[in-house]
């Protein structure tokens, strides 16, 4: 048996935290590739990014990623992969998407050995990682340092 005390109201400091308190960065219509062996995990990202501003391409593996942004290369502004998937695990997605795009923005997300994943992912060049699972406001933010650096 255990008890759970949370407040009844807010405290003094917690006053400015109102409505601007759960304010998540919104897309403007960027194309977002969401790459991941999970249906789940794609489902729920997708959604998120739909409901803030975003449009979505979805691929199950890596192999369906690459294919996937070669198709719609010219309007993909970012990739969200995971970086162990079955076909083509994460970092040979990214190299592979890398070849067609020297330029493209991802960001890797995994839930196994993190901080070996991270690694694997920076070395092969992409600048934010997720650990799994995220939060909607991690990825929303991650996006927008990603597409908009300066903000």
């Amino acid at each position: 048996k255990f008890r759970v005390h949370l407040p009844a109201e807010l405290e003094d400091g917690d006053a400015n935290h109102g409505e601007g308190h759960c304010e998540f960065p919104r897309g403007h219509e960027e194309l977002i590739l969401i790459i991941d062996d999970e249906a789940s995990v794609r489902s729920i990202t997708s959604q998120t990014l739909l409901a803030f501003g975003y449009r979505v391409v979805l691929a199950g593996d890596g192999a369906e990623g690459v294919a996937k942004y070669a198709q719609h290369m010219r309007e993909v502004a970012a990739v969200v992969t995971d970086m162990m998937m079955p076909v083509m695990d994460g970092v040979a997605t990214i190299r592979a998407l890398s070849r067609l795009n020297p330029d493209v923005q991802i960001i890797a997300a995994s839930g196994l050995a993190t901080k070996g994943a991270e690694a694997e992912a920076a070395g092969a060049g992409v600048k934010f990682f997720l650990p799994k699972p995220y939060t909607a406001s991690s990825l929303l933010v991650a996006l927008r340092d990603l597409l908009q650096p300066e903000s």
